[in-house]
């Protein structure tokens, strides 16, 4: 009889450790997938305080490969970074929007922005962080007023 008691009692502490441990597993399985590219935090603009960013602008056509988000300029790939919130990529239809406005692989977007060189130090202030085979040796950082070009691909 006791033996019987002491494994009913076993079983009955065990139980909950399994079934936590089950959770657990559980909840690092469905943990959410970072964005496939950087992101950062653009300042709001005041009247009081303006945010001045150099008016420069880049044209650049995006591509989805391997995992990774890439945009192209006709000369360089770059890993693209956008201001939280502006950008999300939609794995299963391929398509990145930007403030609303959907693009699909292979189109053209001309939006303010800079390009750079990828510096480790300076990516550590991003929001995400992306796999290391992502990351080329330029940077496209996209400030906002995205333009869909439309180009007459004959």
């Amino acid at each position: 009889m006791r033996k019987n008691l002491f494994n009913h009692s076993v079983l009955l502490i065990m139980l909950p450790l399994l079934a936590s441990c089950t959770t657990i597993n559980h909840q690092a399985f469905t943990q959410q997938i970072s964005e496939p590219f950087f992101t950062y935090h653009l300042p709001k603009s005041t009247s009081e305080k303006p945010v001045i960013v150099t008016p420069t602008a880049i044209t650049t056509e995006f591509k989805y490969e391997n995992g990774c988000l890439l945009a192209f300029d006709g000369t360089r790939w770059m890993t693209p970074v956008f201001p939280e919130g502006h950008a999300t990529f939609d794995i299963s239809n391929k398509t990145l929007e930007l403030l609303g406005t959907s693009y699909q692989m292979g189109e053209v977007v001309f939006a303010g922005g800079n390009i750079s060189n990828y510096d480790r130090d300076k990516a550590k202030t991003y929001s995400n962080t992306l796999a290391e085979k992502c990351i080329t040796e330029y940077l496209a950082k996209f400030y906002g007023d995205y333009e869909k070009i439309y180009l007459d691909r004959d």
